[in-house]
């Protein structure tokens, strides 16, 4: 699959939506991290799937020897450069206070287990380091298992996956609010909600769906116009009715709240955002001219995708600092928008800057296998 820079612009998107929502202004826009789950999925699977027919002669473990070193040179100088700054701030101002108890889940990616005890110690600084954990479990397991897959069996597992994960969210559910320590015991439906939203395989279906996407037939009949209109128009249905019945449930969260927690939504309801999100992903790859995705176009949308990681990591702490501010000024109508657009912009600076100056440094140096086949235009399995 060639680069496709439209696929950036949906990511800038996504990353908006997603600061929007940090600022109390967007309930709905958590939604972007869901996206990102698929969408990963897509792209690492990808790698995968042609990385099994181009590197047959050198066999797996030259493959992903080089393929960790890519991720790890792409993931971590920004994911522990930003540790490093909250550990420097730390030293000197002894804020953010958690972080003294906090610090070996961070250094270590399991920050999403650790949302789960009662003991844990929330701070919107590296609080939504969850997701990046999360990622990062699943690159350790998903492409040892992508590779083992026979190509024959490939879209039975696949299918059988999707609905396995609906389960194993319903197991740890079940089982999560049943030990005392953690935050679903006798807790409100909200944290009950909440390992089915941060545990790593409770997200299965959204990197499935990511991998289905690399089948040439699956994408074809995902980005027909009436299949992905009717994936939209039945999440957003489906959320309207939601807020009618569920007087928790705000017209601004469009039915989609933070861990879904009502009419067993977190069983179901990530099945419908990660196959909503990949007739999306679809629609851009086979019809990218559509005039819904016209905005894709731009290269200000794309250079934000390209920056999108550091976009996500850096938000939080310059959302912390605005509000800081935002409490000592006086308000006017509109202000707070123009505060979001601040806050976009400036994190969209502190992205660009750390990519350039920093992130650039560990990219220029990954390594590239020579390949003994010529590379496989589609990924097509049977």
């Amino acid at each position: 699959m060639k680069y496709n820079p439209q696929l950036d612009s949906m990511r800038a998107l996504a990353a908006l939506a997603i600061i929007a929502y940090h600022y109390l202004l967007f309930p709905a826009g958590w939604i972007g991290v869901q996206f990102f789950f698929v969408l990963s999925g897509f792209l690492i699977s990808g790698i995968i799937l042609n990385g099994k027919r181009q590197y047959k002669a050198q066999g797996m473990l030259t493959f992903f020897k080089v393929f960790y070193n890519r991720r790890m040179r792409r993931l971590f100088p920004l994911y522990f450069g930003y540790l490093g700054l909250l550990g420097i701030f730390y030293l000197f101002t002894k804020k953010p206070e958690a972080i003294n108890s906090e610090w070996l889940w961070l250094l270590t990616y399991t920050l999403n287990f650790r949302w789960l005890f009662d003991s844990y110690t929330f701070h919107m600084v590296y609080g939504h380091l969850w997701s990046l954990a999360l990622e990062w479990q699943f690159y350790l397991v998903w492409p040892f298992f992508l590779w083992k897959l026979p190509e024959k069996y490939f879209f039975r597992v696949m299918f059988i996956l999707i609905f396995m994960a609906m389960f194993i969210r319903i197991m740890e559910y079940v089982v999560c609010n049943h030990i005392t320590y953690l935050v679903g015991y006798h807790g409100t439906p909200v944290k009950e909600a909440l390992a089915p939203y941060v545990l790593p395989f409770s997200h299965l279906d959204a990197f499935v769906f990511g991998a289905l996407l690399c089948d040439r037939r699956f994408r074809h009949f995902l980005c027909k116009p009436v299949i992905a209109y009717l994936c939209i128009s039945v999440t957003l249905i489906a959320g309207l009715v939601l807020v009618m019945v569920i007087p928790t449930y705000s017209f601004a969260s469009l039915g989609w709240p933070t861990n879904l927690p009502s009419a067993f939504q977190w069983v179901w309801g990530y099945f419908l955002l990660n196959l909503t999100s990949a007739a999306l992903i679809a629609n851009l790859i086979q019809r990218k001219d559509a005039w819904l995705f016209s905005f894709t176009k731009l290269k200000l949308f794309q250079h934000l995708g390209k920056i999108s990681y550091g976009i996500y990591v850096y938000h939080p702490i310059i959302i912390f600092i605005t509000l800081g501010i935002d409490a000592k000024i006086h308000h006017f109508p509109g202000s707070k928008i123009l505060e979001l657009l601040i806050v976009m912009a400036l994190t969209s600076f502190a992205a660009h800057f750390s990519y350039e100056l920093w992130e650039k440094r560990f990219l220029k140096k990954k390594k590239v296998i020579k390949t003994t086949v010529k590379p496989e235009p589609e990924i097509v399995y049977n």
